[in-house]
């Protein structure tokens, strides 16, 4: 895995995050605070979608990382799964949070 590889693969995490702030018009930080919850919101076909490979992708993300900081044979190879575990958690973590605010299901 080469350096310019996990870059992108770094921006497309931090990119994800901010995705999922604007999907559900809510910045992380709110959802976090424990606001009631909203009546449940309706999302176009796209935002249904995103929402549902996100909220399925992320534990894979974080499961696949876990394996390999166990089983990685190189030192670069754990410490990019460390890096794929600390990264994926947070988000996942606020897609829950921002889905159980607006009260959707996906």
């Amino acid at each position: 895995m080469n350096r310019a590889f996990a870059t992108r693969r770094i921006a497309r995490i931090g990119f994800a995050a901010v995705l999922l702030s604007l999907v559900a018009g809510l910045d992380i930080a709110n959802a976090q605070t424990g606001a009631p919850m909203e009546a449940p919101a309706t999302l176009n076909a796209v935002d249904f979608n995103f929402v549902g490979q996100a909220n399925l992708g992320a534990p894979f993300q974080v499961d696949s990382g876990r394996l390999a900081e166990k089983k990685g044979r190189s030192t670069a190879i754990r410490n990019y799964a460390h890096l794929m575990v600390t990264s994926h958690i947070p988000v996942a973590d606020a897609l829950t949070a921002i889905l159980q605010r607006k009260n959707v299901t996906p």
